[in-house]
C-alpha cells in the first residue's frame, strides 16, 4: 500500500480543484446597482425592492439553494485498505501514538458474538499502522491478560501523544462478574472496572476497581483520567493515574481528585481543554456535555464551572453524539441529533445550524477534525466532507462496500480513516483546495 502520493499526482489534483466559484455579485451586480427603465445601470436606491433572497430569506447564507451546491474542492484519494480479521463491525476509530502512526479501533470479540446479553459487551481493541495498513495487535496477545483486552460499549480512552511515550496508550472500561455464591443471581452482578494498556509494548499497565464507566477522557498531561459515574451517570468523576505498571488491581486504589455534580441529566461525553487554553486562563478544564442540553466547562481543581451553555435548538432533544474540542481549545463542536452547534469559548458566541438546511442529500455526523474545521457525514452513497463553520461542502466519497460504521480524522487533517459493518477500513489521502 502506497504511503505517499506522487508529488506530481498531487500537483496535479491541487490545480484540477481550483475553480472559480461565481457569486452573484460577480455576475451581475444586483447588489449595488438597479437598471433605469432605458436600461441603463444606476446605483441602487433605498426604495429599490429587495433582491430576489431565495428559500432561507434574509442572511440565509449557506441555506440558500445556490450556496448548497456541491462545488467539490476537496478530493480523497485511496492510499491503502485492510480487513480485519474478524469481520464484524469497526467502532471507535481512532488516530494514536506519534505522527499519527497507528489507528486504533473497538471491535466485536469473535468468542463471545453470541453472548450479546453479557454486560461486559463482546468487545476488544485492533490496531493498524495508519502508514502500511498492515494490522499490529488484535482483540488478544496482551501479557498478564486471559482474555486480551475487553471493552464495555462505551468504548475507550487514548492517551494523548504530548504525555510523553511513542507506543499508544488506551484506557479500557468494562465489567467483571462477581464470583459466584450459594445463589445463581449471584452471576448477574457485576464490578466496572478500568484497565490501561501499553498497545506498543503489549503490556497492562494498571487495572483498578472503580466506579467509572464510558465514556473516559485522559487530560492533556495524561495524569487524569475522566469518565462518568457508574451509581449515578449525572456525575462525573475524576480520577488520579497510577503512575505505573501494577499487577494488584486492590495495592494502589486510584484517588478521586474532583466529582463534577453539575449536569441534571446522564453525561453522554466528555473532554479536556487543551493545556495552557486561553479561554480558562490556563486551568486544568474538562468540557461535558449531557442530556439536559447543557455543555459545561469545569475547573478541575476547584470544581468551579468556568463557562456553560444551553443547547436550545430541536435537535436537544438527542443527546450529544460528538463533542470535540479544537487544538487551540477556544472552539468547542457539538452535534445533537441534525443540530451542530458551534461554541466559541474565547467570545462566548454560540452558533446554531440544522445539517437539512446546509445540504443537499442527507448525511449522519461521525466524525470532526481535530481542529475543528471539517466533519464527516456519512451517506447513502458513501462519504462527504463539510466544513464545520459555514456547512460548506467540500468533497465526497462513493463507496461500494458495506456503510461506514465510524470515521477518523488525523491530527492535521491530511488524512481520513473509515471503518465499515463488516471489518473492512480504509484510508485516504485529503487533497483540497482552497476558494
Amino acid at each position: 500500500m502506497a504511503s505517499d502520493l506522487p508529488p506530481r499526482f498531487a500537483t496535479d489534483l491541487e490545480e484540477s480543484l481550483n475553480l472559480r466559484v461565481p457569486t452573484a455579485a460577480s455576475d451581475d451586480q444586483r447588489s449595488t446597482t438597479s437598471t433605469t427603465a432605458s436600461g441603463q445601470a444606476r446605483p441602487r436606491q433605498w426604495d429599490d425592492p429587495p433582491d430576489d433572497e431565495g428559500e432561507g430569506g434574509p442572511g440565509a447564507g449557506a441555506a440558500s439553494p445556490a450556496a448548497r451546491e456541491n462545488i467539490t474542492t476537496m478530493v480523497f484519494v485511496l492510499v491503502g485498505q485492510v480487513r480485519s480479521s474478524h469481520d464484524a463491525e469497526i467502532m471507535q476509530l481512532t488516530y494514536a501514538s506519534a505522527n499519527d502512526a497507528h489507528l486504533v479501533a473497538m471491535v466485536p470479540k469473535s468468542v463471545n458474538a453470541r453472548n450479546m446479553d453479557n454486560k461486559a459487551g463482546p468487545y476488544g481493541v485492533m490496531m493498524w499502522s495508519a502508514t502500511t495498513g498492515q494490522r499490529v495487535l488484535t482483540v488478544t496477545g496482551i501479557s498478564g491478560t486471559r482474555s486480551g483486552l475487553r471493552l464495555a460499549r462505551g468504548g475507550f480512552a487514548v492517551k494523548p501523544v504530548s504525555a510523553g511515550g511513542a507506543n499508544p496508550v488506551v484506557a479500557c472500561p468494562f465489567y467483571v462478574p462477581m464470583a459466584p455464591q450459594s445463589t445463581p443471581e449471584m452471576y448477574t452482578m457485576w464490578t466496572p472496572r478500568v484497565e490501561a494498556f501499553d498497545l506498543g509494548r503489549r503490556e497492562r499497565l494498571f487495572k483498578q476497581d472503580v466506579a467509572v464507566r464510558a465514556p473516559l477522557a485522559y487530560s492533556p498531561d495524561g495524569q487524569l483520567l475522566a469518565g462518568v459515574s457508574e451509581r449515578d451517570p449525572t456525575r462525573v468523576m475524576v480520577i488520579k493515574v497510577p503512575p505505573g505498571e501494577n499487577s494488584s488491581p486492590y495495592a494502589s486504589i486510584p484517588r478521586i481528585v474532583r466529582i463534577v455534580m453539575s449536569h441534571l441529566d446522564e453525561v453522554t461525553k466528555v473532554a479536556f481543554l487543551p493545556a495552557g487554553a486561553g479561554a480558562t486562563g490556563g486551568a486544568r478544564a474538562l468540557v461535558s456535555a449531557g442530556k439536559d442540553g447543557q455543555v459545561r466547562v469545569t475547573d478541575i481543581d476547584s470544581g468551579r464551572t468556568l463557562k456553560k451553555v444551553e443547547v436550545l435548538v430541536a435537535g436537544a432533544r438527542f443527546p450529544a453524539s460528538i463533542l470535540q474540542v479544537s487544538s487551540d481549545g477556544t472552539l468547542v463542536v457539538t452535534v445533537w441529533g441534525r443540530d451542530v452547534v458551534l461554541w466559541y469559548l474565547d467570545t462566548g458566541r454560540v452558533h446554531t445550524y440544522n445539517l437539512d438546511a446546509v445540504r443537499v442529500n442527507e448525511g449522519w455526523p461521525m466524525a470532526v477534525s481535530p481542529d475543528g474545521r471539517y466533519l464527516m457525514c456519512r451517506n447513502e452513497e458513501g462519504f462527504d466532507v463539510m466544513e464545520v463553520q459555514t456547512g460548506k461542502f467540500r468533497g465526497e466519497f462513493a463507496v461500494s462496500r458495506q456503510p461506514i460504521t465510524s470515521a477518523a480524522f488525523n491530527s492535521t487533517g491530511t488524512r481520513l480513516a473509515t471503518g465499515d459493518y463488516a471489518g473492512n477500513l480504509q484510508i485516504y489521502e485529503i487533497v483540497t483546495s482552497e476558494v
